[in-house]
């Protein structure tokens, strides 16, 4: 039996989550990257009508938007008001009138049958307590024919860089925050997922998308950026800034002559409603 309550808490934790990352998100590039290759992947043509779930700062909608043009449409929902706020700023600034954003649940979508050609999901699904239900929500709003596509990271992701973070903030008794990842890093768990959730013509691969970053001060800004930095807001400038200095030190150490490995591997998924 499905506990409500606490998959309301759960919703309820990660729009706070996001209320605190609104600021900051657009300046983790892991993320970035792994939008931009979902939009080259998808089979986005002019004049389509594009969701994008767990839309957030509107990265995947404005990019949608362009390759639809001012014939389509695309519609992004997110949970939290506050990443929302911020996509806002960026639609108004492109001129962009085809892109409407709400605020909805990715489990419970307010749109008729069959209302979009595409849907997409940059990073997000793995944070969705019900994923299957989620996707079979996602394919009630497609119409025949339609494509769903997904993204999230494979089992490499951000290594070895997150082991030395999680094992720096073990030596000082802290806890990582939890990355939900883990949920969707397999190329065979979305495959199943989506033939369970009555998706047709599925397809899942890993790209390796990783580069380089210049210093680890770098680094060290994704960390302060994302939730990685979660776990030091309880501290003290002092043991902030103590931990700072030890990280800081131990990723310099990897660096070669192109600079800091990051790790991205990025899963994409893709699947048809039949038609």
């Amino acid at each position: 039996m499905t506990d409500l309550n606490s998959i309301d808490s759960r919703k309820s934790q990660l729009k706070a989550s996001f209320k605190a990352l609104a600021a900051t998100y657009d300046q983790l590039h892991f993320l970035r990257v792994c939008a931009g290759r979902l939009i080259e992947l998808s089979p986005l043509t002019a004049g389509a009508r594009v969701l994008d779930v767990a839309t957030g700062t509107g990265v995947i909608a404005l990019a949608a938007a362009d390759r639809v043009g001012p014939a389509g449409s695309v519609v992004g929902v997110d949970l939290s008001p506050d990443m929302l706020d911020r996509a806002r700023q960026k639609v108004a600034q492109a001129g962009l009138t085809q892109v409407e954003l709400r605020e909805g649940d990715a489990e419970h979508l307010e749109f008729p049958d069959e209302s979009f050609d595409v849907v997409l999901c940059a990073s997000s699904l793995f944070f969705v307590p019900d994923m299957l239900g989620a996707l079979r929500e996602w394919r009630r709003v497609l119409v025949p024919g339609g494509c769903v596509g997904i993204s999230s990271f494979g089992p490499g992701f951000l290594q070895p860089l997150r082991d030395l973070w999680e094992a720096r903030l073990q030596h000082h008794g802290l806890t990582a925050a939890a990355l939900p990842t883990h949920r969707l890093a397999d190329p065979a768990i979305c495959r199943t997922l989506l033939t369970d959730a009555g998706f047709a013509q599925v397809e899942s691969r890993i790209e390796q998308l990783g580069y380089h970053l210049p210093t680890a001060e770098d680094r060290w800004a994704d960390i302060d950026a994302g939730m990685e930095g979660k776990s030091l807001l309880q501290l003290s400038p002092e043991q902030r800034e103590q931990i700072r200095a030890e990280h800081l030190a131990e990723v310099s150490a990897l660096a070669t002559s192109q600079g800091i490995w990051v790790d991205v591997s990025g899963l994409f998924s893709f699947a048809r409603k039949e038609a």
